[in-house]
């Protein structure tokens, strides 16, 4: 890229994506796979700093600076109530699609942001805020007339250092805000941006790989009431579920169920409507796509006790 790309403006945003926060203490920092937060319609980061000049001998000396939170304002589209509800710390109903506040009762979970803004030559540049909190956005609604007029919503992040100290190249280990890349930037790379919290020790993502199985390739017998598990070295996307079959090897068919992921996103457990045959062979076939866009195809065989 020539070097006058990476000075190119900002003309857009989108992509906001958020991710609980399940670890970050000294030990560590954990992060879980970004989720869709709702459309972008504009993103106002302002960090919070301080600069303080110092006189001797009757001149400036020195001068002292210092940041605090980075105080993030976003005007989107509807969020939707199952996502207010976990980043807020609320109760979601699913089974009613509800979700119950609680006021102050509530403790907002810590959360990991990230979005990307789009310059005027088309490439983009892409922020990740590792640890924050939401507050709760203010509703606004009015009266419908001739000019319809979409109302934002608007909510408020607060982005603070992680507790973890990552090795950030310098002498010591330092807490992180944030982390930033630029698609003009020599040797980098933002198609796996939001496949993953982005932190600096984040690495490129494993070939995706079946971990293991229950039951396993060529086992015999199953009980013919067991639910039966894959598991893979990464987090699967949604969609991850559909790619799954059971399947009668007798006959060919496709033996009815539900296949579910556990929160990891990484374990799928396939549950049959009813008692498999017993004294029959067994094909779990799988298609699935991880979190970064690779995919796997492969089978388990088993016989039925």
């Amino acid at each position: 890229m020539p070097e006058a790309a990476e000075y190119k403006s900002v003309v857009g945003v989108d992509n906001i994506k958020f991710a609980l926060v399940t670890q970050d203490n000294e030990a560590g920092y954990v992060a879980g796979t970004p989720e869709t937060f709702a459309p972008a319609i504009n993103v106002n980061a302002e960090p919070r700093t301080s600069q303080e000049t110092q006189y001797a001998d009757n001149a400036p000396f020195d001068v002292m600076t210092g940041e605090g939170p980075t105080i993030i304002t976003m005007d989107t589209t509807n969020i939707p109530v199952s996502v207010l509800a976990t980043i807020l710390g609320k109760t979601f109903d699913a089974a009613s699609g509800r979700m119950f506040d609680t006021g102050s009762n509530a403790t907002p979970p810590d959360v990991a942001l990230s979005f990307r803004s789009m310059k005027s030559n088309g490439a983009f540049r892409y922020f990740q805020y590792l640890k924050g909190k939401f507050s709760v956005p203010k509703d606004e609604a009015a009266t419908a007339t001739d000019k319809k007029e979409p109302k934002p919503t608007q909510i408020i992040y607060t982005a603070v250092n992680t507790l973890y100290k990552f090795d950030v190249g310098g002498s010591e280990n330092k807490t992180v805000k944030r982390v930033i890349g630029d698609d003009d930037s020599v040797n980098f790379d933002g198609s796996n941006w939001f496949a993953q919290v982005q932190t600096p020790i984040t690495t490129s993502p494993s070939a995706l790989a079946l971990s293991s199985s229950v039951p396993v390739d060529e086992a015999s017998g199953v009980s013919v009431g067991a639910d039966l598990t894959l598991t893979f070295n990464n987090a699967l996307q949604d969609a991850a579920i559909n790619g799954v079959t059971l399947i009668k090897v007798s006959d060919g068919s496709v033996v009815a169920g539900v296949n579910t992921l556990n929160v990891t996103k990484k374990v799928m457990t396939i549950n049959p409507t009813g008692s498999l045959t017993a004294a029959t062979d067994y094909l779990l076939v799988y298609a699935v796509t991880d979190v970064f866009g690779q995919t796997l195809n492969g089978s388990v065989n088993f016989t039925t006790a």
